[in-house]
């Protein structure tokens, strides 16, 4: 039971800490776009906190083509979540971050610690724990300050007189404030001058109007998560900033220009009382008051051009600071073949890749090689390896051929010139033999169908929607929903020394097993070869 329940606390701590990644980035060009809305209203500034709020507390979001995120070179999204730490992060042998900043992922990945192999539990994995623990008594203890923070002020709103409506009386000269949520109160000191509630009443009804209680829970619910981050810290005192030199702008729209001195003394005169609401998110009083001053005091109706102008960089900032990347656009520079030996120069073998509906091709040079699997090896490409080849979107691809000691190759001839982006080898053991009519004998792994035969059928199943981009996830085992038919095929013969099965598959077939093996490729056997039957005692004559 207590592995459970840490299992599932390392998962939602990863998923805050993606949250707070992508939220930092927002925050930063949040405070940016302060800067240019500096002359406009703070209804705008004030706005943009609320795409701030939504990727606090909200892990999915919608991709579009222009998106800051992916400006920052990040990666696409996963089902409409930001990934920069993996759920599986804690057992890979090397873990590796991709934080939305360029040249800061190096640098933290060195870092992290390697997994231990002979150790029951991964490094990484007991930071994971500790972390998350950690993170978990932040969350409780600002979440039990403000629970008696809430409790000691109803204690003394009991004391508090009802005047009208909604509007209630504290004893003493404490700053005035709205408390609730559904029905919210105003609270007004006893010591008020009349010429001053006028302003006050008005500003904390505006508050109520637009819903502010429902954003500064959420700001405070938002603060308790991410209670690590500094950011979030920042967001939440300037976006409470925001909300109420807004609040103020409104009041002097509504009652006009001529009462900004009036209104500036008032609010001085409130700040001289005691603030009794801090830390409670139900509750929300007067801030800042220095700010708000010189802003009432320097506040003119923006023209109608520079309002339009800021409500649509606004929408325009919100869009941008809400989408994720979108999925890049297919590749079709992308090529899947099987690692084989020719004879070479005085017999001597040498490699080249074998793709379907090509033929024979001179491996390329590339900026990249790397494995997705583990072995011990000196070479990284070995002849039965299944390659990805990688070519740059930008480039017009061509094949060429060339005569080599007696035999026709193709060569990849990009235009312009340039060598592959990277080259990955995406498992081994692979056989890839033409024969006639473009058709090609293949070695499909005996781990996909264990009791093959030859003379069984073998159902090859494939996921069309796979996202070869991505890690190998689906195993070879079990049939997926969402999964086609690829080919049925008849199994030839099988190779338990080498753990392969031969069959017989067509170019095309053969591509697409190869381009999406380990992201949605499965298969199911139907037994038809006949099994010997057992010997049976026969009676004495």
């Amino acid at each position: 039971m207590m592995q459970i329940f840490e299992e599932g606390l390392v998962k939602l701590f990863i998923l805050v800490l993606n949250m707070t990644l992508t939220g930092s980035v927002v925050i930063l060009a949040v405070l940016l776009a302060r800067l240019l809305l500096k002359r406009a209203s703070g209804i705008f500034s004030y706005a943009l906190w609320a795409v701030v709020l939504f990727r606090l507390l909200c892990p999915v979001s919608f991709s579009l083509p222009v998106s800051l995120l992916g400006a920052l070179q990040n990666e696409p999204a996963k089902e409409g979540r930001m990934e920069y730490i993996t759920e599986d992060i804690g057992y890979m042998e090397k873990p590796e971050v991709r934080l939305p900043a360029p040249g800061i992922s190096g640098v933290i990945n060195q870092a992290l610690p390697l997994g231990n192999r002979e150790a029951s539990v991964n490094p990484m994995q007991i930071y994971l724990i500790i972390g998350a623990y950690i993170w978990l008594l932040g969350v409780m203890s600002m979440a039990v300050y403000s629970v008696i923070s809430l409790w000691r002020l109803q204690k003394r709103l009991k004391e508090a007189v009802l005047e009208k409506g909604n509007i209630y009386r504290i004893r003493g000269k404490g700053a005035p404030f709205v408390y609730g949520l559904f029905c919210p109160r105003i609270y007004l000191p006893e010591k008020i001058a009349p010429e001053e509630e006028q302003y006050i009443l008005l500003h904390e009804q505006i508050h109520i109007k637009r819903g502010d209680a429902v954003f500064r829970l959420l700001a405070y619910l938002a603060l308790w998560m991410h209670w690590f981050n500094p950011f979030v810290w920042a967001a939440f005192a300037f976006s409470g900033r925001d909300m109420e030199m807004s609040c103020d702008e409104a009041v002097i729209r509504r009652l006009g220009s001529k009462v900004k001195k009036e209104y500036a003394a008032s609010l001085l005169n409130a700040a001289s009382g005691e603030w009794i609401v801090k830390g409670i998110p139900l509750a929300f009083g007067e801030s800042d008051t220095g700010s708000r001053i010189k802003n009432v005091l320097r506040f003119r109706k923006p023209a109608v051009l520079l309002a339009g102008s800021a409500a649509f960089v606004s929408v325009i900032l919100a869009l941008v600071l809400l989408a994720n990347p979108a999925k890049a656009k297919e590749n079709v520079n992308i090529y899947y073949g099987v690692v084989t030996t020719v004879m070479g120069e005085n017999g001597a073998p040498e490699t080249v890749v074998r793709i379907p509906r090509y033929g024979d091709v001179v491996l390329p040079d590339a900026k990249d090689v790397s494995l997705y699997l583990e072995r011990d090896a000196e070479r990284i490409i070995m002849p039965g390896d299944l390659l990805r080849i990688t070519f740059s979107t930008d480039k017009n691809m061509q094949m060429t051929t060339t005569d080599r000691y007696g035999k026709t190759l193709y060569r990849f001839a990009p235009v312009p010139s340039g060598v592959a982006e990277s080259i990955q080898v995406m498992g081994e053991g692979f056989s890839l033999e033409r024969q006639e009519e473009d058709r090609y004998l293949f070695t499909v792994p005996l781990g996909m169908a264990m009791d093959a035969e030859a003379g069984d059928i073998l159902e090859i199943y494939h996921y069309p929607k796979a996202d070869t981009t991505e890690e190998i996830y689906l195993s070879m085992q079990d049939t997926e929903p969402g999964q086609e038919l690829l080919v049925s095929t008849e199994v030839l013969s099988v190779e338990e020394e080498k753990y392969d099965i031969w069959v017989e598959l067509s170019a095309e077939d053969a591509e697409v097993f190869l381009s999406e093996f380990g992201f949605g490729i499965t298969a199911k056997l139907t037994k038809t070869a006949v099994q010997p039957e057992a010997d049976t005692l026969q009676p004495e004559a």
